[in-house]
């Protein structure tokens, strides 16, 4: 008897480890999910969204933040260096969500708890996320005349240890010296992280609507 129980103990306790292997490291270098109802938005594609209009005269950088993506957390770092190596060139925006019932207070967190001096946007409904193409954190659009310079991966590493593939701040560099984007591998645009709460939700609403 001892021995089965001995057994089950070990069973439990593995399959714990694994699925905490599997929630804290590999499902975030798999590929997020594509949402079923993504609008596909690509390199070059015009942006005319009026939340935008006030940032005019600079290229525009958007940081899409999740507040319960651990790789949001992790690579602000990186993008807390990069607002204030590159504010003088270019306009900052961070967009904000947060899985809770309302995001309403995201934005004014975010701003307090990082002190950036950045404008902020909480993005409740997932509107602008949808309208750029993302689903995924942390993610970054670059839009230089309204269109669409860059929009990916800011490093092929989940901690942005990687020097080589700083993808979003080598586009951020050629857009300022007026370059044309760089031909990055498919790494730097195949979204991986987390995904965002807007889309999970909208996801869980539309299955929903056929469990009858």
């Amino acid at each position: 008897m001892r021995i089965f129980i001995a057994i089950a103990l070990f069973i439990v306790c593995f399959g714990s480890i694994l699925f905490i292997f599997w929630k804290q490291e590999v499902k975030f270098s798999l590929p997020t999910p594509v949402p079923s109802n993504l609008e596909i938005v690509e390199q070059g594609d015009s942006v005319k969204l009026p939340q935008l209009s006030n940032f005019i005269g600079k290229p525009l950088y958007i940081h899409f933040y999740n507040y319960d993506c651990p790789c949001s957390r992790f690579n602000m770092k990186e993008f807390e260096l990069m607002v204030a190596k590159f504010s003088d060139k270019v306009n900052f925006l961070a967009i904000v969500e947060s899985s809770g019932e309302t995001t309403s207070n995201a934005g004014k967190e975010f701003k307090e708890k990082y002190e950036l001096n950045i404008p902020t946007i909480s993005d409740t409904d997932g509107a602008l996320a949808k309208e750029l193409g993302i689903y995924s954190t942390p993610q970054a659009v670059l839009i230089k005349d309204n269109k669409i310079f860059y929009k990916g991966n800011y490093n092929k590493a989940r901690f942005c240890t990687s020097k080589n593939t700083k993808f979003a701040e080598m586009a951020l560099q050629a857009l300022i010296k007026n370059e044309s984007p760089p031909d990055f591998p498919l790494l730097a645009t195949i979204p991986y992280g987390c995904e965002l709460p807007s889309h999970s939700r909208q996801e869980s609403g539309l299955s929903n609507l056929f469990n009858f």
